[in-house]
């Protein structure tokens, strides 16, 4: 059976049992900050498990998974993988134990066919219930007893918990890995007894004293990964020998071809795996990185590119394998196909850039460990400092170290690695120069337990009461000031007097610390401000004009960027303030002119449909229903603020431009952006590019700086065109006529090039034809030397008339030299096979500079250099000199 069916298999067993069927969500988890990647199957259903929500009573789901504690297990065991799938069915207060133990069993021993005596269960020590169950299932084997770390499940100290039940499959005395004990059962450590299904039973409530009360409503939670039910039920050795992971291992040795076959099982499982989670976790958005998320994926790739390199491999070629991942879950997951060619890019150049300092980490490392007579051994330790050069300076994570020092049998100083960090971190802090803005002391500042009501939405100015006030931070009851949040900066403004008569403080910032807006401000002399004062809260109404825009048009930016780049592309940072926008997105590659002009194109086209921007609080999940795009990891709450741009509004949210979660101030029609203009894109990071772009009036005041500042380059242009035209007639050119008052800028500036081209042909023609005409050749032994002193010359004309001089010499030197503001330039060719018998030109020009207290250099076959403007017969006769000298 493939891995497919079993996977439908089991979807299609509970949802005939009145299971709700539930698509997987996303590795990242949506609305809960609390936690870096979904790591079981329950994630999406905690608020059923907690009883915030009760529209469900009963759910299914195969559900994509990522653990970070088994990475460095991985291929070491068949036990542990990075990336997962893991097949749950849920019950929220309906059926309890006796259903989902009889299901487990019945789907196990009909559906995937398993031999029952091959199946062991365990239960919780002191779980009567669950044995009794089981026993009168008639299972073959009778049900072990297990303690609490291994068959009690907790959510926290305190809160809801229970009792579990595992069923493992017996692999046999003769599977890999197995331990070969006596009493090896359900439980053991080895890779005998595999663990297929855990039953978690949630029937109480932990008490502070560690008490156990009972829960109004029992719930079922239960997990089991789709890989080992897949090995399992087609009788494979392990997961690895399943058509979830062949195919990718086929490609890695296509593509690397392993010569050392005894690294090569373990390194081809590894790379199996950590390709999977690369491609899953890249396909949502994320980007390597040394920060959260991306350091965990940057880890994942750098580890699969090291076991490349044991197998013999130089290149990169991780991002060649991903075409076998999307082969396998390309149908069932139809984003990380979409995504895969952005994914491919973005991944070769991780690779790219690890590999050019892998060689010199291992080289670093290599040469501490045989140098270093503290950790010259087994059972020594490398220091920490070195552990964190070779992060700090060849991006070794410190796991890569690890491993490869347990390899010769060292440790690794974990605790002096942390000093060196701290330490940098310190030094990072010490140097940094901030961005300007004031650091807000909350020291003394007692917050207030009232929240701060923000009005902005509503109104730019506000009747408030102080509540706390310290230094520079005021805190009000309610204020109409946007705290910088989601990109958006800060508002600016004042606090005035109730009657709005007397200011008070001038607002520089506005941050916000938990439930409470900070006002950061500026305190006019004798004007002081203290709790319980009334006052008048207002916003500067005409940067706020400036911001609006930009967010707005921020929106309709990531909307353009995903319509013409693709749906891989995700918002990765922004900043939307009053002199401009700038948005970061996950993309591999730069735009070229034409996806630019499209994108900026779409985003104008939207602004002219003059279409409403209408924002609405609902649940999560129903944003999550309508498909609002949010960040990744971000916690929106239970009720979030989305932001519809679209011709209907709410009355129809799917006829839609763009739809966002977001907290921030945007214009009530896309017609008050007026228009929109890409300034530039860059790069941030590998995979990362970025937007800068101006809207609305602060767009309207670039173009009226550009007309000015166009209106006086024309007019400087024009100018330095007659000058061009001046000089050309005076070197006998002819100059065409030019109506200046008609020409733009850039005609000016392209007709001031071909003067300037023109004119320099006209002089080095010129010039030319003086040497010609007034050239000295002067016999020394076997050379000759051609010396010549023209005016008006510049080096590269000299240079390119000796070149033609040189043929005339035959076997000499060429020194051609030109006078400008009391200097003498001079070049210094040596011709033909002068330069093979001692004469070296750059060895002659220094002699000659410095008994005339000039400077020169070059090469043995062409100099150049500087002299006062002396004598030049005299200078002629030195370098006859020192011809002869070198000849002689």
């Amino acid at each position: 059976m493939d891995s497919a069916s079993v996977r439908r298999s089991f979807l299609d067993f509970f949802a005939s049992r009145g299971h709700a069927v539930r698509p997987s969500t996303p590795i990242v988890p949506q609305g809960d900050a609390t936690l870096m990647f979904n790591s079981a199957g329950m994630v999406p259903f905690k608020p059923y498990f907690l009883g915030i929500k009760k529209d469900l009573s009963r759910a299914a789901s195969c559900q994509k998974c990522f653990r970070t504690t088994d990475i460095d297990r991985v291929g070491h065991t068949i036990r542990h993988l990075t990336f997962f799938e893991m097949l749950g069915n849920f019950s929220f207060g309906d059926y309890f134990k006796e259903d989902a133990i009889a299901w487990a069993w019945a789907f196990l021993t009909k559906d995937m066919g398993l031999d029952p005596a091959r199946l062991h269960p365990s239960v919780f020590k002191d779980d009567e219930e669950a044995f009794a169950i089981w026993t009168k299932l008639g299972a073959p084997n009778k049900p072990v007893r297990l303690g609490e770390d291994s068959n009690f499940w907790n959510m926290g100290p305190t809160g809801p918990c229970g009792p579990c039940s595992e069923i493992y499959f017996d692999r046999g005395p003769g599977a890999s890995n197995s331990c070969g004990k006596p009493g090896c059962g359900a439980g053991c450590d080895c890779d005998r007894h595999i663990e297929i299904w855990n039953l978690v039973f949630t029937q109480f409530d932990r008490q502070p004293d560690g008490g156990l009360k009972p829960l109004p409503r029992k719930n079922i939670d239960t997990g089991m990964g789709l890989e080992r039910l897949a090995f399992v039920a087609g009788g494979k050795g392990s997961p690895f020998d399943t058509d979830l992971f062949l195919p990718i291992m086929d490609a890695v040795r296509g593509v690397i071809r392993p010569s050392a076959a005894d690294v090569a099982p373990l390194a081809l499982r590894v790379i199996a795996d950590h390709a999977r989670a690369v491609a899953f976790l890249m396909s949502e958005g994320i980007i390597p990185s040394n920060v959260e998320r991306g350091y965990v994926l940057r880890r994942l790739i750098r580890r699969a590119v090291r076991y490349g390199q044991l197998l013999g491999h130089k290149g990169p070629f991780l991002h060649s394998v991903l075409p076998a991942v999307t082969g396998i879950f390309g149908g069932t997951y139809p984003g990380i196909a979409a995504a895969s060619g952005s994914v491919a890019e973005t991944l070769r150049m991780e690779e790219e850039r690890f590999l050019t300092t892998l060689e010199a980490g291992e080289r670093e490392l290599e040469g501490v460990l045989s140098k270093c007579g503290g950790c010259g051994g087994a059972g020594k330790l490398l220091p920490g400092a070195a552990a964190f050069k070779l992060y700090d300076t060849f991006g070794f994570p410190l796991e890569l170290t690890r491993e490869i020092c347990a390899g010769r049998g060292v440790a690794v100083d974990e605790d002096g690695y942390k000093e060196a960090v701290r330490t940098a971190a310190e030094v990072a802090r010490a140097s940094w120069k901030g961005s300007g803005a004031k650091n807000v002391d909350l020291g003394k500042l007692a917050l207030p337990q009232q929240p701060t009501r923000f009005t902005g939405y509503e109104s730019v100015e506000e009747p408030a009461e102080v509540l706390a006030c310290s230094g520079d931070v005021v805190i009000l009851d309610r204020t109409p000031f946007y705290a910088e949040s989601g990109g958006q900066v800060g508002d600016q403004g004042a606090i005035l007097s109730r009657d709005g008569r007397t200011v008070l403080a001038k607002v520089l910032d506005t941050q916000k610390h938990q439930t409470a807006i900070l006002h950061i401000v500026e305190a006019l002399p004798g004007r002081e401000l203290e709790p319980g004062l009334p006052v008048l809260a207002r916003v500067d109404e005409l940067r706020r004009s400036y911001i609006r825009p930009h967010h707005t048009a921020t929106h309709l930016l990531n909307a353009a960027l995903r319509a013409v780049l693709g749906t891989h592309v995700r918002q990765a940072g922004s900043y939307v303030g009053p002199d401009k926008l700038r948005f970061d997105f996950t993309h591999p590659k730069a735009l070229d002119d034409e996806d630019l002009r499209a994108v900026e194109d779409m985003v104008n086209a939207e602004i002219a449909k003059a279409q409403p921007v209408a924002t609405k609080v609902d649940t999560f999940e129903k944003a999550k229903e309508l498909g609002a795009m949010m960040l990744l990891g971000e916690e929106y709450g239970e009720r979030p603020r989305m932001v519809l741009v679209g011709p209907k509004g709410w009355a129809d949210p799917l006829d839609r431009c763009s739809m966002e979660l977001c907290g921030g101030t945007h214009v009530a029609n896309t017609s008050e952006i007026a228009a929109f203009k890409v300034l530039k894109e860059s790069s941030v990071a590998a995979g990362i590019r970025r937007i800068e772009a101006l809207a609305g009036p602060a767009l309207g005041d670039h173009r009226k700086a550009q007309e000015l500042e166009e209106s006086r380059l024309v007019a400087e242009l024009a100018r330095r065109v007659k000058a061009r035209d001046s000089e050309l007639r005076s070197l006998g050119g002819a100059a065409d006529d030019f109506p200046l008052e008609r020409r733009t800028a850039a005609e000016l500036r392209s007709r001031e090039r071909e003067l300037a081209s023109f004119i320099a042909r006209l002089r080095e023609r010129r010039l030319s034809s003086a040497a010609d005409a007034g050239k000295k050749i002067v016999e020394i032994g076997a050379w000759r030397l051609l010396a010549q002193r023209l005016e008006g010359g510049d080096p590269k004309s000299l240079r390119s008339i000796a070149d033609r001089f040189k043929a005339e010499v035959g076997s000499g030197v060429v020194f051609l030299a030109s006078a400008r503001e009391g200097k003498l330039s001079f070049v210094l060719a040596v011709a033909g096979d002068a330069a093979s018998k001692a004469l070296d030109a750059a060895g002659m020009a220094k002699s000659l500079a410095k008994s005339l207290g000039g400077s020169a250099g070059g090469r043995a076959d062409f100099a150049q250099g500087g002299l006062g403007d002396a004598d030049w017969d005299g200078i002629v006769s030195r370098l006859v000199g020192i011809i002869g000298g070198e000849g002689g």
